[in-house]
């Protein structure tokens, strides 16, 4: 870590100088969703023309070659997938702490398919987990109301038991007035901030940023800033956008998704278009960046147009591993 990043650190006492960093960005949010009256219309309302004969076209396209059908049975498979992150350097305590990750639930009034397929997936799942994080956009569309989101969210982990609790971020379909609503339901969503969690005598930190993609009112720094030197330090971000800035704050793992691995994907091209700004490589799956891992969940659901080819959807539990290992 430089020294600039280790001075801001220093700066614990007092007033926190960077809570005023994330009032001026969560104001910034609520004047862009007062700006396009996100909180208003039906959730297959678009932003503009464009968006509206692209998602039209597209399953046009789709319908005319008997491809459509097909493609909302591909968006209903849910896989579980586990995948191990190898540190040789973290505390023994660490090894085989366990999360739950799901990313972009896209849940919809309209498509139920990939809820009741995610709801089956997930509850077989009869392990404790340590952590249980949620990626971002919890509905299909990008207008209306959420209220009808969180019920569902709180019904598809009905059961999973987990040792510190469900926290989440906010994607770039979700609105500001859902945060409330899933603080009440004790699923906490951190908006550029990080909590603390000591685990075996070892501590882990987990930063959460709000969305870069769309709204760019996500900062690194105050999600981090008060991480202990020598915390395990996870990011949660909705995209794979901040990977290089999240590696200068020592991050060790960053999880995300948004990109649902393309959602249409080509047979040996791979995905059409993966709507983020990063190296392909980042866009899917798991990855490696210097010294940080990470991975980009395809997401348990999809948006505009409710098809998936090659891009399976899924459900992911992270299993932190040291390697040598040993009890001493």
């Amino acid at each position: 870590m430089n020294e600039h990043i280790q001075d801001i650190q220093n700066q614990n006492k007092g007033i926190d100088e960077f809570e005023f960093k994330r009032r001026e960005l969560w104001e910034k949010r609520i004047s862009i969703e007062k700006e396009f009256h996100l909180g208003e219309g039906d959730e297959f309302k678009q932003f503009n023309w464009i968006g509206t004969f692209r998602t039209k076209g597209i399953s046009l396209f789709l319908k005319c070659v008997g491809l459509y059908k097909r493609g909302q049975m591909n968006a209903s498979k849910i896989k579980l997938n586990k995948v191990k992150f190898v540190y040789p350097d973290i505390p023994k305590e660490l090894h085989g702490f366990k999360i739950l990750f799901i990313s972009d639930f896209h849940l919809s009034q309209h498509f139920l398919s990939w809820l009741i397929s995610g709801k089956s997936v997930i509850q077989q799942i009869k392990i404790p987990v340590d952590l249980i994080l949620l990626g971002g956009d919890y509905r299909f569309g990008y207008f209306g109301s959420e209220d009808f989101v969180i019920p569902l969210i709180k019904e598809m982990l009905m059961g999973i038991e987990t040792k510190y609790g469900i926290y989440g971020v906010m994607g770039n379909h979700d609105i500001s007035s859902i945060r409330e609503k899933f603080e009440e339901s004790n699923i906490h969503i951190l908006v550029n901030e990080g909590i603390e969690i000591n685990h075996n005598g070892a501590k882990l930190w987990l930063g959460g940023v709000d969305v870069y993609h769309g709204f760019e009112c996500a900062d690194v720094a105050s999600a981090l800033v008060h991480a202990p030197k020598d915390a395990f330090k996870i990011m949660l971000s909705h995209s794979p956008e901040l990977i290089e800035e999240s590696l200068l704050w020592d991050v060790q793992l960053y999880l995300c998704g948004h990109t649902h691995g393309g959602q249409i994907g080509l047979p040996f091209i791979g995905p059409i278009y993966v709507n983020a700004k990063c190296k392909r490589k980042f866009a899917q799956g798991k990855w490696e960046y210097r010294s940080m891992q990470g991975y980009t969940s395809t997401g348990l659901g999809v948006t505009d147009v409710p098809v998936r080819f090659n891009a399976e959807a899924e459900v992911v539990i992270l299993d932190i591993v040291k390697i040598p290992f040993s009890l001493k």
